[in-house]
């Protein structure tokens, strides 16, 4: 999401200059960085936010060498069903900080708003929270929110995931993620599940290219495979191109 510390900004931290100050100075360096991306599916944790169909998405990010950094992202959704005629964009706004602990290992705080335009759309917005280490390919996160889909219901997702360069420009990309609690809870047993995916990424000629697998545990009985919430196992492809 954000870029690592320029070595200025970390010679400058060193030197002793406290937090304000770098912030103040005119000499202190932002970067403002976007993306915009295509995908055959919208998946949110193994769930499709546009009913099995493809997403045109954006962002824009703002980071300070300080490591404090602001963004929005934006996605079409479909989450109409019968009787419920849903939003037709996502737009998350969030703020964090980023900071270097060496090397080898960074860590991140970040609050996120999500927020959805359209019929019914008002109603669903939340606040989440999540904070994340990276260490030499790997990067574990949690996320909690108490208001999930802004029905008062806590929703805890805890993720570890590896990056390996196989080969130049090539990646193997690994993901597994734990959701639990009260917002995904229907009363019946079901109320975590994991999903996980098995991928690879390159870039060419400025191009952001991706594919992976997606998977969960979720049993027969709580698998949808067409429509709105859709969540079988899938192929994803994903293209993007930042500037």
């Amino acid at each position: 999401m954000v870029s690592k510390l320029t070595k200025r900004a970390r010679i400058a931290l060193l030197s002793g200059l406290t937090l304000s100050a770098t912030l103040l100075s005119p000499v202190a360096l932002a970067e403002l960085t976007g993306e915009v991306a295509a995908t055959n599916d919208y998946r949110f944790r193994g769930v499709s936010q546009t009913a099995g169909d493809f997403a045109i998405q954006a962002g824009v990010d703002w980071s300070h060498d300080s490591g404090f950094f602001v963004g929005a992202w934006a996605s079409n959704v479909d989450f109409d069903e019968e009787g419920y005629n849903g939003p037709d964009v996502e737009l998350d706004i969030y703020a964090g900080y980023y900071g270097e602990i060496n090397d080898d290992a960074s860590y991140d705080v970040t609050l996120y708003r999500y927020n959805y335009i359209g019929s019914g759309g008002s109603d669903l917005g939340y606040f989440e929270i999540t904070a994340g280490i990276d260490f030499v390919g790997f990067r574990a996160a949690y996320w909690y929110t108490n208001d999930y889909g802004g029905a008062g219901d806590d929703l805890h997702y805890a993720e570890l995931n590896y990056g390996w360069e196989f080969a130049e420009n090539w990646s193997l990309d690994l993901h597994y993620g734990y959701n639990f609690g009260d917002g995904i809870d229907d009363g019946e047993g079901f109320d975590s599940y994991s999903d996980y995916s098995v991928g690879v990424s390159t870039e060419v000629g400025g191009v952001s290219i991706s594919a992976a697998y997606l998977m969960s545990d979720m049993s027969d009985d709580y698998i949808v495979d067409d429509g709105v919430w859709r969540n079988d196992d899938t192929f994803l492809v994903s293209v993007s191109y930042g500037f």
